[in-house]
């Protein structure tokens, strides 16, 4: 994604100096010495690697504050570095997270000289001069560091970076009952634009090679007065429903989110009320490819499903599954992580943006989050409206009256965009191609829709894209839900799939006796279980309510 739309930059920049290596430099190498500046000619943090030929090279040999990543074959950096590359051509590549455009500067590196460039990162838009600001939502690299926290959200310009301090997988680790430190409990400000926490954490007890439904998944827990323990724990129990209800009672503001729809216990938390987001921009959707299913991911349950990233599958199922979740009346708004420190790419590569009133702070922003005033997005810039009304917001319509919804979605982005669609209830109702758009150097594209609703449900919008290398990307709003004369949202064909879901997982935990240390744990999960069956059950019973009257 970062690689489309870039800037070549030419030699037309100023070299400012070349100068001998030291005689300790090999005689097969040269240096490269950059800085990077914003349109105010200043230092700014940025991520860059130096490619020659297929080959990149991303360890600096100064400054010791740059931050490589292997998994990426990136480096963060504070404004400047030097680097020791092989003699010829190269490329100097910098990037700074999603407003600004990336750039590729072109070099020739001889032997035993130093080549200094300065470039320039030129924003493309401001989302915060919109009231919008980012948040990465899967954040493991740094989290006992908070000089690398704040130079990955200044070089990435992630607005909000939540850290990941504990890393749950019922696999012997400890449980804490508290953070390490005080320090751990209060937001760090980075500037006026970029906060840092770390009262977060992670619960994910998943197996590479387990079948479907075999394992509980993973959840992310933010805004934590305290750390969420069970004194019995393992890799199939509690239920991440039950750890959310106990982190409920003490941290009362408290975020839960789901990695991906299709882990095997999304479907409980959803129906208990203990997920208030669900990302739909997760970390399998890397830069170079898009990681397959499995891992004891659910299903797939019906026809035409698949988990499987060959043929857009599991991007497909992700955003299937959200839309069932929403069919049966959950309030749940998209997010966005990109699992830095463990997957192959930078921060902020996946995004939720969050709207906000007036000056950043991180509590603005989980309120923001959890009430789905949101977008996510691996690129382009997505907002929805309906009247007055935007995401995270209830049209209420009387049948007696006119039913006539007016919704208008716009996008702005570098990405030259497949579509623009807007979706009710599962379904494109309205669809833009934009496949002979180019950015010049965005597209800014409207799409405006008259919806005439009969039934209570949600409308929200997408916009898709594909990587140079092909892979299916997108942006995606949260919903502007539809109340029609009160009634609830329901679909009994959908609760019906998450009877089939649940269903599965019940006879996983009666068959694999081996999952748990006692019949007591397993009768615990089972009760959950149970406890979220019913409330499908009863959205079924809605639904052909709804249907009869």
């Amino acid at each position: 994604m970062l690689h489309s739309n870039c800037i070549r930059v030419s030699l037309t920049l100023p070299i400012i100096a070349i100068v001998l290596f030291p005689a300790a430099t090999s005689a097969a190498e040269g240096r490269v010495a950059v800085r990077i500046v914003d349109e105010q000619g200043n230092l700014t943090p940025a991520r860059a690697w130096v490619k020659v030929g297929d080959r990149r090279f991303y360890e600096p040999s100064s400054p010791d504050t740059a931050t490589p990543y292997r998994g990426d074959g990136s480096f963060s950096c504070d404004g400047s570095f030097t680097m020791e590359v092989p003699i010829g051509s190269a490329v100097v590549h910098v990037e700074k997270g999603k407003e600004f455009r990336p750039q590729d500067v072109d070099v020739v590196v001889s032997e035993g000289v130093t080549v200094t460039k300065t470039i320039q990162v030129q924003r493309w838009i401001d989302m915060p001069a919109r009231g919008w600001y980012s948040a990465d939502l899967h954040v493991h690299l740094g989290f006992d560091n908070p000089r690398v926290l704040k130079q990955l959200s200044l070089a990435d310009d992630v607005h909000l970076i939540p850290s990941f301090t504990y890393w749950l997988r019922g696999q012997g680790e400890p449980w804490h009952e508290a953070w390490p430190d005080k320090s751990f409990t209060a937001p760090i400000v980075v500037d006026s634009r970029h906060v840092i926490t770390r009262n977060n954490m992670e619960i994910e007890r998943i197996t590479h090679k387990a079948d479907p439904g075999a394992t509980v998944g993973a959840t992310f827990l933010y805004n934590l007065n305290h750390p969420v323990t069970a004194k019995r724990n393992g890799e199939h129990f509690p239920t991440d429903a039950e750890l959310c209800r106990i982190a409920r009672k003490h941290s009362p503001h408290a975020v839960f989110d789901s990695d991906k729809p299709s882990w095997a216990e999304t479907v409980v938390g959803a129906a208990l009320g203990m997920l208030d987001t669900i990302q739909v921009c997760h970390n399998h959707y890397n830069r170079r490819r898009t990681v397959p299913g499995g891992w004891g991911m659910i299903g797939p349950l019906a026809t035409g499903e698949s988990n499987a990233a060959v043929g857009d599958g599991l991007f497909h199922r992700t955003n299937a599954l959200y839309y069932r979740f929403l069919n049966c009346g959950f309030r749940l708004g998209v997010s966005g992580g990109s699992a830095v420190g463990v997957m192959g790419v930078p921060t902020g590569y996946n995004l939720v943006y969050a709207k906000i009133d007036g000056p950043l702070t991180a509590e603005k922003m989980w309120t923001a989050i959890r009430t789905g005033r949101t977008f996510a997005t691996t690129g382009p810039m997505l907002t929805l409206n309906a009247g007055n009304k935007t995401v995270g917001d209830t049209i209420s319509i009387n049948s007696n009256q006119s039913a006539a919804v007016s919704i208008r979605t716009t996008v702005h982005s570098r990405e030259r965009l497949e579509s623009l669609q807007i979706i009710h209830n599962g379904h494109t109702v309205a669809s833009r191609s934009l496949q002979n758009t180019d950015p010049e150097p965005v597209v800014e594209t409207t799409l405006e829709f008259t919806l005439s609703a009969q039934h209570s449900g949600w409308v929200a919008s997408r916009a898709l894209y594909r990587t140079p290398g092909g892979l299916l990307r997108q942006a995606h709003t949260s919903p502007i839900y539809i109340s029609v004369d009160e009634r609830p949202t329901a679909s009994a064909e959908d609760a019906r799939y998450m009877l089939r879901w649940i269903d599965q997982l019940v006879e996983i935990a009666n068959s694999h006796t081996d999952h748990f240390p006692d019949d007591d744990a397993r009768q615990s999960v089972l009760s959950i279980y149970s406890e979220a069956r019913s409330r499908y059950e009863q959205i079924i019973d809605v639904a052909l309510q709804n249907r009869g009257s």
